[in-house]
């Protein structure tokens, strides 16, 4: 049984308006020839960028950590020069690894671990490898699968699904492990587990792969810059982790949870998997590349969170500045590192993001994902790139005001003997139909206006025209209320709370000037 990740076709890639699937081999070879990959779902695609990586930056030496950035700068750009993957590179990697990168190998399977089929009494069953599918007391999204019909997952899915566990997976209750008498049945999560990956993306593959890889030297803590299919051994359970270090180090080593799979006789699918804990002593810290990163109100700094109601272009300014908003984001390092691609391939660049909305242990939300204009260039005019995040603060706020007039209509006209109590507390303001009818029509309209002042370069009088939205939705949302006169007096009262976005804005706007 065998299904070897470097020769079978797993790999959803599109040439052009031509879509196929390839094996690892054939896309390093090829990717200057590949318009995208279209991994799903989109954490998975996450999960893979990742792998990939690592794989492209080993066939080009951009995983020196020694060299100074400048220098490493200039390799980077001397591959883009060059077109292309080295063919004779690709293959002497592929080559020494030969052994590691089949998914249902004996001894090394891709990414899991064989002890499990020992160590652990019970398997996790199929369907607890697939994210969607009914396992245990999990939230489910539709699908015909029940768990009395663990289907088998097709070997090309499965690996898939086998990154958004190493990635994603919860933390809690896991099917138990017992190494050397110690029995745990917990976990913490994966690495990027309600994170939103920000993804140079150009195009090529080659492209998007050698843009995507960040300056090694910045990812060097001195630890061990290891993926887990080059490692000569397996790594102890009850051991110190090694410190995440390097690209392989910090992409590919701070999985927390152990993984195996059973596949059938043929090796076509996938009909069993077990999933557990990978570690006790769990510390595995590391900045990601990938992460746009904010301050907490004790200093901390924490990854951003991924919102299926939230639209990337709110978080555009996080990819061009350093510094944004009062939580301070840090932008991804590896978009940072991309400045220095002015006057090839930056004016092309665009970014895309990945990520699952879910909470810390069982439940997921929804997959998000999207893509930005190709405007990475902003980056290198400091002063644009401060007028768009302004302009987007200002939408923000704006966006506020509204949802704050539109609760406290609601709650008004809602006849309650405890209205007072429910008007002091406005944090959850989900429940109210009007606030997220109104944010719905806000954001995707405020959107329009976003990118076409960003490509216009028309900054000016932008959060008048987010204020005459706005008022637009307000009047929208509240039209069927306004046939009582009592109603619509409320309505209209409220309706110039809006207007306090406008005082803020301003008042901002000369602290700024004035300092």
């Amino acid at each position: 049984m065998s299904y070897d990740l470097l020769t079978r076709a797993w790999i959803p890639v599109r040439e052009g308006e031509t879509r196929s699937k390839i094996g690892l081999r054939e896309l390093f070879l090829h990717a200057h020839e590949l318009t995208d990959i279209e991994a799903s779902p989109p954490p998975a695609a996450s999960g893979l960028w990742r792998v990939l990586t690592v794989i492209a930056a080993r066939v080009t030496g951009l995983d020196n950590t020694s060299l100074p950035i400048e220098e490493w700068g200039e390799l980077q750009g001397e591959v883009l020069d060059a077109g292309r993957f080295d063919p004779a590179a690709v293959e002497k990697y592929f080559a020494k690894f030969a052994g590691r990168f089949d998914l249902f190998d004996e001894d090394r399977p891709w990414l899991q671990d064989p002890r499990l089929r020992e160590q652990c009494k019970t398997s996790s069953g199929v369907n607890k490898l697939v994210l969607y599918r009914p396992a245990g007391n999990n939230q489910v999204w539709f699908n015909h699968v029940t768990a009395r019909n663990p289907l088998p997952v097709p070997a090309d899915e499965a690996v898939f699904h086998l990154l958004i566990q190493l990635y994603y997976g919860p933390s809690g209750q896991c099917t138990p492990r017992t190494v050397n008498g110690v029995s745990e049945r917990n976990t913490k999560a994966g690495p990027l587990r309600r994170t939103l990956s920000f993804h140079p993306l150009g195009r090529t593959v080659f492209e998007s792969l050698v843009a995507g890889i960040p300056p090694a030297r910045e990812l060097d803590t001195g630890g061990v810059d290891l993926a887990p299919w080059e490692a000569d051994e397996l790594p102890d359970p009850l051991g110190v982790p090694p410190k995440p270090s390097g690209i392989a180090g910090v992409l590919t080593g701070r999985f927390q949870h152990a993984v195996l799979l059973e596949g059938s006789p043929d090796g076509e699918s996938v009909t069993d998997a077990w999933i557990t804990w990978a570690w006790r002593n769990r510390d595995l810290p590391a900045r990601d590349p990938y992460l746009v990163y904010h301050q907490t109100k004790d200093g901390e700094y924490l990854p951003l969170s991924a919102e299926a109601h939230r639209a990337l272009w709110r978080d555009f300014d996080s990819l061009i500045l350093e510094d944004v908003g009062d939580d301070r984001r840090r932008r991804p390092v590896v978009l940072a590192a991309v400045e220095d691609l002015r006057g090839t391939l930056l004016p092309v660049l665009r970014v895309r993001a990945f990520g699952i909305d879910q909470d810390g242990q069982t439940r997921d939300k929804e997959w998000v994902t999207g893509v930005t204009p190709a405007l990475l260039a902003l980056a290198r005019e400091p002063e644009v790139a401060r007028a768009v995040s302004e302009m987007r603060q200002a939408a923000e706020r704006v966006e506020s005001a509204l949802r704050d007039a539109l609760s406290k209509a609601w709650i008004e006209i809602s006849p309650s003997p405890k209205r007072d109590a429910r008007l002091k507390d406005l944090r959850d303001i989900s429940k109210w139909s009007w606030p997220t009818d109104a944010s719905f029509r806000y954001w995707a309209r405020a959107e329009r206006i976003f990118w076409r002042r960003v490509r216009q370069r028309a900054f000016g009088g932008a959060a008048e025209d987010f204020l005459r939205l706005a008022l637009e939705v307000y009047d929208e949302v509240t039209d069927a209320a306004r046939a009582l006169p009592k109603t619509a007096r409320v309505i209209e009262l409220k309706r110039a709370l809006i207007f306090r976005a406008r005082k803020r804005s301003g008042s901002k706007s000369r602290g700024r000037g004035d300092g």
